[in-house]
């Protein structure tokens, strides 16, 4: 009776992957302090927990979109969706200014920035990753505007070169935790380092889960499943890239410049 009275209500697929993401989520943190005070298998315990959440995430949002978006209920689907996303936009934005209130506050209440003996930032592969996000950005764009001109092909390709420029950006700043590590300089240098690779890999991980979201959005592509018409999975996934890209241009102004 009551199924008949709501004919156009849904319940969602069981799933077993918000749990497997959430699981992954929680080692991040236990896997951050751990390296922090020394425990040698902390490191592993981060990258563990990144590794399960993001493959969580991943199948999660792939599923997720299957179901609501390719169905009957696509429209009342995309209404829902759309507050869900501006509300976790949102939630991200805030941890994110957490992260730069307490930058600013330690480089306030310290007696000099950076603290004796620790390194100064060369701004060079900063600045190229700079120019190869807020580029990134604007491949995306360009594929928005081709699915709305019914441009498979645009789309297809604006996608990649999306995605191809995310990856050279997590490789720029993978040399750069790599040079900074060869200087002695990592997430135990007091406060500085703290901050520094707190803020830097957060916004490194929301990278890496912008170009899970776009490989998800590449594959229904793909299959035909997105549309001038029906394409609401390519407009969120543009939003959450462009949110990183802008965050990232405080990291590089906050970070590197002041």
């Amino acid at each position: 009776m009551e199924a008949a009275a709501h004919p156009h209500s849904h319940e969602p697929v069981p799933s077993r992957w918000p749990i497997i993401t959430a699981l992954g989520a929680g080692l991040i943190p236990v896997g951050l302090v751990s390296a922090a005070h020394g425990w040698k298998q902390g490191l592993g315990v981060l990258m563990l927990g990144f590794a399960v959440m993001l493959y969580g995430a991943s199948r999660w949002w792939a599923e997720l979109l299957h179901d609501r978006f390719f169905g009957s209920e696509a429209v009342d689907a995309e209404r829902r969706l759309t507050t869900a996303m501006a509300f976790f936009i949102a939630s991200e934005a805030a941890i994110f200014a957490s992260f730069f209130a307490a930058l600013i506050y330690a480089r306030h209440h310290a007696p000099s920035w950076p603290p004796q003996g620790m390194p100064h930032f060369e701004i060079f592969v900063p600045a190229v990753n700079t120019f190869i996000l807020l580029f990134s950005s604007v491949t995306l764009h360009l594929g928005h505007a081709a699915l709305e001109r019914d441009r498979r092909d645009g789309v297809i390709a604006s996608i990649l070169m999306t995605i191809f420029l995310g990856a050279i950006f997590l490789c720029g700043q993978a040399y750069e935790y790599g040079f900074l590590n060869g200087s002695a300089f990592s997430i135990k240098s007091g406060i500085f380092g703290t901050t520094f690779f707190m803020l830097t890999g957060f916004h490194g991980l929301h990278v890496l889960m912008g170009l899970i979201f776009l490989n998800v959005v590449y594959g229904a592509v793909l299959r035909g499943r997105i549309t001038p018409q029906q394409h609401f999975p390519f407009r969120a996934a543009s939003w959450y890239w462009h949110f990183v890209d802008v965050v990232w241009l405080f990291v590089f102004t906050i970070v590197y410049l002041l």
